[in-house]
């Protein structure tokens, strides 16, 4: 695997975003982003909470803008933009993946990214594995720090022991559209074929038996909370060591980003901007 260590700023050009939020209230019907809300000037990839404040950073198309958990204060972070495809942290480091933009450091690589980190929240990156090589959109972390990717280029999974650093294949290639990594280290993976779940560290994988199918999974920092959309629109949980999916709400739209804290808010990116849901519970 190729690494790059060196990083020089470049300037990109500032965008002023506008988030709108909305709480949904407790009601007998299951809670929807709705369809008042306007969507967002950058679409998001990802979303990442901070344990330490509860604040939201989001990978966009553009770049990394942070943001509160109630959605105020909604800013760029760093200097260069880049299309950040994936983005996941994994102890105090961001791993991201995607493509350089316009006034990307050369030594970022082209036409893809390969693996960035940063240590600083955001603010600087350094490219550390398949430099202008791979363009990852599935990337997850465990709570044990094991980083798992898959890249547009195959369908192998891969995985990491060093925040991304070195990169190891796995024994499996389930296509998955999305990654996340529960408490208990289940890798769960959203595949054309349904949902599927891997309790060896991603050398192989089962069907999970009676869940639905789902394009967006996430979650929570501590991994004892998972949250997913389905393509009918349907926001679905389940808890670390738990078989059964329920649903608990809907999304405007496509569903670009999805997240979920420790407390139970889910937090989504779709058609309608950005909204938060409270606590669904355990």
């Amino acid at each position: 695997m190729r690494m790059r260590i060196r990083h020089r700023a470049a300037t990109a050009i500032a965008a002023i975003i506008t988030v709108p939020l909305a709480v949904a209230g407790c009601a007998a019907a299951p809670p929807s982003t709705g369809a008042e809300h306007a969507s967002l000037p950058a679409h998001v990839h990802g979303i990442v909470i901070d344990r330490a404040t509860g604040d939201l950073l989001l990978g966009a198309h553009d770049g990394i803008y942070t943001a509160s958990a109630t959605g105020d204060g909604f800013s760029r972070v760093g200097k260069v933009g880049f299309d950040a495809m994936g983005l996941t942290s994994t102890g105090d480091a961001l791993i991201a993946s995607g493509h350089p933009g316009p006034n990307a450091p050369e030594e970022w690589g082209e036409p893809n990214l390969g693996i960035i980190r940063s240590t600083d929240g955001g603010r600087t990156w350094d490219p550390v594995a398949f430099t202008g090589e791979k363009d990852f959109h599935a990337l997850a972390a465990a709570t044990d720090g094991t980083t798992y990717g898959i890249a547009v280029d195959s369908a192998d999974l891969l995985r990491s022991n060093d925040a991304g650093a070195t990169w190891e294949l796995t024994g499996a290639s389930p296509r998955a559209l999305a990654l996340t990594v529960d408490v208990d280290g289940r890798v769960i993976a959203g595949t054309p074929d349904g949902l599927k779940w891997s309790a060896d560290r991603g050398e192989s994988f089962a069907a999970w038996d009676g869940a639905p199918a789902m394009y967006t999974l996430a979650a929570s920092p501590n991994g004892g909370l998972l949250v997913g959309v389905d393509a009918n629109e349907q926001i679905w949980t389940t808890t670390a060591g738990a078989t059964r999916w329920r649903p608990i709400g809907s999304v405007h739209g496509a569903a670009q980003a999805i997240a979920v804290t420790d407390a139970g808010d889910v937090i989504v990116v779709d058609d309608s901007g950005l909204t938060t849901l409270p606590s669904i519970g355990s």
